[in-house]
């Protein structure tokens, strides 16, 4: 007897758990989100680009030097090397400072 309900309850625990496994009849058709997905991303990668034409365009650009390029690029690396200097607090209390 104890054995029947087991296998009840076990049969409706996996009736229970499959279905949530598959499609439910609910989302059946394709909803405008399943349409645009991504799309978002898309349209404001689009928006920051200046000039989509660009890319075909494979000629140097004028008026910059590779070794201005080089000395600003080696410049710039640099710059991330130095530390940062100390920053300074100053607290009035009436006649009181602190630094």
């Amino acid at each position: 007897m104890l054995t029947k309900w087991f296998m009840i309850i076990g049969g409706f625990a996996a009736l229970a758990l499959s279905g949530g496994c598959g499609k439910t009849f609910f989302a059946q058709n394709e909803t405008p989100l399943d349409r645009n997905w991504g799309r978002s991303v898309e349209a404001a990668k689009y928006s920051q680009i200046l000039y989509p034409a660009a890319q075909k365009n494979l000629a140097p650009v004028a008026g910059f030097d590779g070794e201005v390029a080089s000395r600003n690029l080696k410049k710039y690396k640099t710059s991330f090397e130095k530390e940062a200097p100390e920053p300074s607090y100053k607290i009035s209390f009436g006649s009181v400072e602190s630094k």
